[in-house]
């Protein structure tokens, strides 16, 4: 079983001391030799599964650029390492709020593309869902979950545009894991929890969902991709054939005809069982998009600001590009003038 390229475990305190399945288009693979980019990847999670199947896929090879998928125990390892440029870890691509959470303490992080679009759930107990399913019953009422998760940040920028003074009528019980937000609903001392789908769906036994937080904001962003302005500035020929590879993947990924090789793989990657793998890629309204939404990605960093998590004393817009993903798909369409999937991203 194939887990990745090379394996480094990174630790913070270790960081403070010192066969391819199918094709996109007829390319051969591409006989200029790039660099190397450090993907970090967490074991056992499959939200980047655009990432893995390109590398699965051959397509990094194909561009003519190595990939290392890097072991990473969590995202301050990954981001921490990516700040310092110690060449461990060269992008990360899981999560929204860590790396917001470093630019906005002083970190020269850059996001240049997406990994994934919505991906949160609102939980509470099965007998409460429907009380839930009104928004007029959201008052005296305690939440919890993890500080800051895309999940509670982009509800809560949804009840207060329905006129629900949050602030006061919602008591907010922020928690150290997902694991501790289905537990605190489960025994009644929130009411409501707002997690990953992948997680409310781990927790099925005990609590059920109310609403996808896609169903309240389609396509509110969630994972992208994030690196150092220096590997920006010194990899960015790398970087576009990192892109290109992941559009090609997400081609592959969105063809109906693929999905059977596709649960087989990342179940087997994950070592998750392809019931999992299946309802999380195709049934969760878990989005993979590579596309970095830039607006998306200033309205959430404005919406934690409001929230208070942030001070917004940064312009984040410094903070994002769009070159690497345009240009990515642009020698795509050149490439391949009779694929119509790309064209189709441009629009």
């Amino acid at each position: 079983m194939k887990k990745a390229n090379k394996i480094i475990s990174l630790s913070l305190s270790a960081i403070l001391l010192g066969g391819i399945l199918g094709g996109c288009g007829n390319k051969e693979t591409n006989d200029e030799a790039l660099g190397t980019l450090k993907f970090g990847v967490t074991p056992g999670t499959i939200r980047t599964a655009v990432v893995l199947l390109a590398d699965h896929l051959g397509y990094y090879e194909q561009e003519g650029v190595n990939v290392e998928l890097v072991e990473v125990a969590d995202a301050t390892a990954a981001l921490t390492s990516i700040s310092l440029s110690k060449g461990e870890v060269d992008i990360w691509g899981t999560g929204i709020v860590p790396d917001l959470n470093f630019i906005a303490n002083g970190s020269d992080l850059v996001i240049f593309s997406g990994t994934a679009a919505e991906g949160g759930a609102i939980i509470s107990k099965p007998e409460n869902v429907e009380t839930y399913k009104d928004f007029g019953n959201y008052h005296d009422i305690t939440i919890a979950t993890v500080r800051a998760d895309s999940a509670w940040v982009v509800s809560r920028s949804y009840l207060l545009k329905l006129g629900i003074d949050v602030d006061n009528d919602i008591k907010v019980m922020e928690v150290d894991s997902q694991v501790n937000v289905a537990e605190a609903v489960n025994k009644g001392e929130a009411q409501l929890g707002f997690l990953p789908a992948e997680f409310a769906a781990k927790y099925s036994d005990s609590v059920d969902v109310v609403y996808e937080v896609g169903e309240l904001e389609p396509m509110y962003v969630c994972c992208r991709q994030v690196t150092s302005r220096k590997t920006l500035t010194d990899k960015r020929d790398e970087l576009i054939a990192f892109t290109k590879a992941n559009i090609k993947a997400l081609e592959y990924y969105q063809d109906e005809a693929n999905r059977d090789a596709i649960v087989k793989y990342l179940a087997e990657y994950s070592d998750q069982t392809e019931e999992y793998v299946y309802s999380y890629l195709f049934e969760n309204r878990t989005v993979m998009t590579i596309a970095p939404n830039k607006d998306g990605i200033v309205d959430y960093y404005n919406s934690l600001v409001n929230a208070g998590y942030f001070t917004g004393s940064i312009d984040i817009e410094n903070h994002i590009t769009t070159d690497i993903y345009e240009q990515a798909l642009t020698e795509l369409i050149n490439e391949n003038p009779n694929d119509s999937f790309f064209p189709s991203l441009a629009e």
